[in-house]
């Protein structure tokens, strides 16, 4: 049976606790936790109202709660695992019925810090927003942390090893990780894409809520894409912000997405007047600044996290690259915009605080959960792969020679998770409107990816931001109002005009 619940709205303290107050909000939710079954067992799915699962910002309007699902729905034990959600409440009072359900990517990464910002999410002017914490992530129970891994690549950093030596102790960390969890009772089999998206199908119905808004960025793009695969008809509206679409082998085109969004720079330096007259043959420069590193790193002293102690550590030409990557990777377009000066920079023997501090993130834990990551990237991608073109990819450009993107396909030879359906690998088509938004300077998932995405979609929108890197809605305020703008209107072709309006807002950084 259904009823009506009275679920206490929780306004944040600056203590680490949320405390419930008068305001009260009366909630349709399906608890089914009131359906016994013959055996005495709660039923599921369920909502179960709680404390929230982090500290939310103070004055913060939210009902928490977990979302009670199966572990396993093609198994029969009963087993069932816990995923907290955070629902923001509208500044409307009257909110729209049909509220907007994000989560974040990696795979692996936790998604309640969303919570945090309030202020840069125009759509709760009119709609609520759940915050959803993907299964095996930091907070969900079981959480699939690998602090063994961590470990590995810490220790990896410490000792200066080499790249063939640290990954296989970081293969060997994650095969103790696997026995570990695997041994404690936890299904890794079920840790995957088609049992989130049922999740958040689950989500829905002990809402009660007949229609959601979909937000997805990066992996979570793809998790959406398999939402709307599979449940359709519960969704009104999609946005996929840097997509990574099932259909793509990553590992066989890692390299080349790193390569592209170099290759962007340079030619927008090349193209700029300004940029190329201060930075003359930058791409020359980048590729002698990777050689000579990788083969004399440099030896950077930092704070080691773990002991407090300084410690000397080594970053080499293969780091140069990611972190100039990163830089652009960072969201932020004025980031971007000192990439040529940072390359200049370096040429000259003039390694900034910027790249050094990269020597401390070395040290510092992974921010995914990896046993998520691992289980997801075993089971859906690396079992479609060729392994001769993941290992061409790390000799295919002579100025990154021997670079690789992630050592996951050599650690799901550890992690024996079952292989995903040949469904997981296939594009997904859809009537559902969908706003797919990209980015000039993204090095993980390419613009291009979203675009042939878009052609499956029959009521879609694409929209490339330039200067921006990986995920621009949170970097470009105006991306979160033309977001705003569809959610308020999904079949209206968006305003556009944000484009424009950031092209013009940033230029290079020619000044020393």
């Amino acid at each position: 049976m259904s009823a009506v619940f009275s679920i206490r709205i929780r306004r944040s303290q600056p203590a680490n606790m949320s405390k419930p107050f008068v305001l009260v909000l009366l909630i349709p939710v399906f608890l089914a936790a009131l359906v016994c079954s013959g055996f005495g067992q709660a039923a599921v799915p369920r909502f179960e109202p709680s404390d929230c699962a982090i500290p939310t910002p103070k004055d913060e309007k939210v009902v928490c709660g977990y979302v009670v699902v199966p572990e396993n729905r093609s198994k029969k034990n009963g087993k069932t695992i816990r995923l907290p959600i955070i629902i923001q409440k509208s500044d409307n009072a009257n909110p729209k019925a049909d509220p907007v359900l994000r989560t974040l990517g990696g795979p692996g990464a936790s998604s309640l810090k969303i919570v945090n910002g309030r202020r840069s999410s125009p759509w709760l002017k009119d709609r609520d927003v759940i915050i959803f914490e993907q299964r095996g992530t930091k907070f969900a129970q079981p959480s699939l942390a690998c602090p063994e891994v961590d470990e590995a690549t810490s220790s990896n950093a410490r000792q200066h090893l080499d790249r063939s030596t640290a990954k296989t102790n970081e293969i060997k960390a994650a095969k103790t990780c696997f026995e570990r969890l695997s041994k404690s009772g936890i299904d890794l089999n079920a840790y995957n894409s088609s049992e989130s998206a049922a999740d958040i199908e689950d989500v829905r119905k002990v809402l009660k809520l007949e229609k959601i808004n979909l937000y997805g960025v990066s992996y979570s793009a793809r998790l959406m894409l398999d939402v709307m695969r599979y449940y359709p008809d519960g969704i009104r509206s999609v946005v996929l912000e840097s997509t990574l679409p099932p259909e793509v082998d990553y590992d066989e085109v890692g390299v080349d997405g790193i390569v592209r969004t170099l290759n962007e720079l340079f030619a927008a330096c090349k193209n700029d007047s300004e940029c190329a007259r201060a930075y003359p043959d930058l791409e020359r420069k980048f590729y002698a600044i990777v050689a000579k590193l990788n083969a004399e790193p440099i030896s950077v002293s930092t704070k080691d996290p773990k002991s407090g102690s300084t410690i000397n550590i080594s970053l080499n030409g293969d780091d140069f690259a990611t972190w100039i990557v990163d830089y652009l990777f960072s969201n932020e377009p004025a980031a971007t915009v000192y990439a040529p000066s940072e390359i200049e920079k370096a040429y000259a023997g003039n390694y900034t605080p910027p790249f050094k501090r990269y020597a401390g993130d070395k040290l510092g834990n992974s921010s995914f959960s990896m046993g998520m990551r691992y289980s997801f990237w075993c089971s859906e991608e690396t079992p479609f792969e060729k392994t001769k073109i993941i290992k061409d990819q790390s000799t295919k450009y002579a100025g990154l020679k021997g670079y690789e993107v992630m050592a996951l396909p050599d650690i799901c030879g550890v992690w024996k998770v079952k292989r995903a359906k040949p469904v997981a690998n296939k594009p997904v088509t859809s009537d559902i409107p969908t706003l797919i938004l990209g980015a000039q300077y993204d090095a993980y998932t390419d613009p291009q990816w979203g675009r042939n995405v878009g052609k499956r979609l029959k009521k879609s929108f694409f929209v490339e931001i330039p200067w921006a890197g990986h995920g621009p809605g949170f970097s470009v305020p105006c991306v979160r109002d033309m977001i705003a703008e569809f959610f308020n209107d999904p079949p209206k072709t968006p305003n556009d005009a944000c484009v424009e309006q950031t092209r013009k807002a940033f230029k290079f950084i020619t000044k020393p």
